[in-house]
């Protein structure tokens, strides 16, 4: 079977060159045989050293770095690389032993790092597309800021230009009404060739009396401004063309104007015809006839584009920070991921994925015994991922009456059936723009599956008793104890349901498969359970007789443990034998007539075991169902049967 193929960036001249830099030989083989095969180009280096020559040498596009090396090691090559060519992608390469190592080289400039050893190299491709594709955005965002930069340089230097115009043209007009006061007819002339030049512009030019009414607007202006009426210009004055607020700009403008303080320029929010707005920057100059104070002459130029681009730019660099502080999160603590608490390397693979799923929109599938924190997880992803702004919605599928599975998740209109005396908006409806937690979602029927399908692939849901079509934007994190694919096996969950909410799963282990975290989690449930001004301190003993037991019922039940111990005080409280892992194996069954039928019999009996079971495990209808290997439907029908 061919392995799926990611989309490859690559050049028009040339493959993507990988520079591949292990010390050990068949690691880097099998690096170079997975990524040639899928069209990149594979550089190898046996240590730092070499490494940094061939990077000298070829210039790669990419790094595939590991940290443990004889001579240069791969912090030392970090810390060289960044004084040559920071902009070069590196993805770390380590041992499970060398997290921390891991950790110090993506905050020296690593952007990412991948767990020896590499079960799956789908999962290096998929984090090389990654890294190259940010490298790639990061790119093309210097340059367009740079390019940007540029350009407001030179309209911002053009803008001065022609305001030095301005400023000269006004000066020699000034000159020349002093030293010719004779010849107004070669003013009116000069004025005159003024407003035809003002008429071929793209801006409005505008001359005011001391009255603030228009003697001039050129052609673009009257267009934009009256819709080129000018018996509707000749009734406005310089205030009908601006936003109210910023009459006061033009006023200070006219009176600095007046003072004799010459030409001046501000920022203003100019009104079209059309009542829309657009920023502009006013620059207004005296009119001086004879030698007397007329009026002033201004221009307008359009800043929208220029505030356009700026505001994609800001846009831009806040989605690269929030990236980046996502990236960065929570791994700075060892024994703790947020409210997550443990430091086994089963963990630190939990708290990767993690990652990747809150840096995502896909839909996640969480795994894990009762009691594993798999709710937890969930507020976790949602609470680093985009939609921490919005609502986390958790549903326990499992403890919903089949007939109210509808209403609880779609909503119901008022009147819609027999006690909807109001609207009441459902699960989808609160969780629009956040994140839906569907825990136990084995325990949703085929039927609900369809129209759930249907709302989060984009057909929308509607209201019961509603006619309108709801189009929810929502992102779905489910979790369950059972095995979904046995689940589609069976016909209990449909195939394409499973595959829409099974894109990126999440494996949580239990506790018995990390007993390490047992005395962070102890010590985290002392601290966080206890009302008194001390804390209690556990014997070491009990610690060790805690971490030695295999908790069926997980971090639930250790925390449920340490909660007795605080509360009784007493060790004993904690060194419980385990609950039973099946059901009882030699049941006393009351004597039965002799005379009852096989099939009356053998009720009896059931009847008796089941009621045996559910008392032993305090009446858990999951677990009975579980240990009985039967599903929790079949279970409720025969405690319906036999009045359980």
């Amino acid at each position: 079977m061919r392995k799926a193929r990611l989309p490859m960036p690559s050049s028009a001249h040339r493959p993507v060159k990988i520079l591949a830099i292990d010390d050990e030989p068949v690691i880097r083989d099998n690096i170079a045989s997975y990524l040639e095969d899928s069209g990149f180009k594979v550089l190898q280096a046996g240590d730092g050293q070499e490494g940094l020559a061939l990077f000298r040498e070829q210039a790669p596009d990419l790094i595939l770095l590991d940290l443990r090396m004889p001579g240069m090691d791969g912090l030392a090559f970090l810390e060289t690389l960044q004084g040559e060519a920071s902009d070069t992608p590196v993805i770390v390469v380590s041992g499970t032993g060398v997290l921390q190592d891991a950790i110090e080289a993506l905050r020296a400039g690593a952007h990412d790092f991948v767990t020896k050893p590499i079960i799956d190299m789908a999962v290096l491709e998929h984090a090389i597309q990654n890294a190259l594709e940010r490298a790639r955005l990061r790119q093309e965002n210097n340059r367009y800021r740079q390019h940007l930069e540029e350009e407001i340089a030179r309209r911002t230097a053009d803008l001065v230009e022609r305001t030095r115009e301005l400023e000269a043209s006004n000066q020699n007009l000034k000159k020349e009404i002093v030293q010719r006061k004779q010849a107004e007819a070669t003013l009116r002339n000069r004025e005159q060739k003024f407003r035809e030049l003002a008429d071929l512009l793209p801006q409005p030019v505008f001359e005011i009396d001391q009255a603030q009414q228009f003697s001039f607007i050129n052609r673009y202006g009257a267009e934009i401004l009256a819709g080129g009426d000018q018996a509707r210009i000749a009734q406005m004055t310089a205030k009908d063309i601006f936003s109210p607020d910023t009459h006061p700009q033009i006023a200070a403008a006219m009176r600095q104007i007046m003072a004799g303080k010459g030409p001046v320029e501000f920022e203003a929010v100019v009104l079209r015809r059309d009542q829309t707005l657009f920023p502009a920057m006013v620059y207004a100059s005296p009119i001086i006839r004879a030698g007397d104070l007329v009026g002033l002459r201004g221009i307008l130029f359009d800043l929208t584009a220029i505030r356009k681009a700026e505001e994609a730019l800001r846009a831009s660099e806040a989605q690269l920070r929030q990236e980046n502080l996502r990236l960065r999160s929570s791994l700075k603590d060892l024994g703790r991921f947020g409210r997550i608490i443990g430091k086994s390397h089963a963990m630190h693979e939990v708290y990767q994925v993690i990652l990747k799923a809150a840096g995502s929109s896909a839909n996640v599938i969480i795994y894990g015994e009762s009691g594993t924190g798999k709710e937890l997880v969930a507020h976790t992803i949602h609470e680093l991922s985009d939609r921490s702004h919005r609502t986390f919605v958790p549903v326990n599928c499992g403890a919903i009456p089949e007939n109210l599975l509808e209403s609880e998740f779609f909503g119901h209109k008022k009147g819609a059936f027999t006690g909807a005396h109001k609207d009441k908006p459902g699960f989808l409806a609160e969780a629009d723009g956040g994140s839906l937690f569907l825990d136990e979602i084995g325990e949703i029927n085929p039927n609900l599956q369809v129209k759930l399908l249907r709302a989060i692939e984009g057909g929308g849901y509607t209201p019961i008793g509603s006619n309108e079509t709801v189009m929810p934007d929502i992102r779905i994190i489910a979790a369950t104890n059972r095995d979904l694919t046995e689940e589609v096996r069976r016909g209990n969950l449909r195939d394409d349901f499973f595959y829409r909410i099974h894109i990126i799963p999440i494996h949580l282990p239990p506790l018995r498969d990390r007993r390490e975290d047992i005395p962070l989690l102890i010590q985290h449930f002392l601290q966080s359970l206890s009302d008194a001004d001390t804390l209690p301190v556990m014997p070491e003993h009990a610690i060790q007789s805690m971490v030695q037991r295999d908790w069926p019922g997980n971090v639930r039940e250790l925390q449920n443990a340490v909660h007795r111990f605080i509360t009784l005080n007493s060790v004993e409280a904690v060194e419980v034998s385990a609950p039973p892992q099946g059901p009882p194996t030699d049941p006393t069954v009351p004597p039965l007539e002799p005379t009852l039928s096989l099939k009356a019999a053998m009720g009896h009996y059931e009847k008796q075991y089941l009621l045996r079971v559910l008392e032993a495990h305090q009446w858990r209808r999951a677990r009975v169902a579980t240990l009985l290997g039967v599903d929790r439907r079949t279970l409720f029908r025969k405690m319906k049967v036999h009045g359980l």
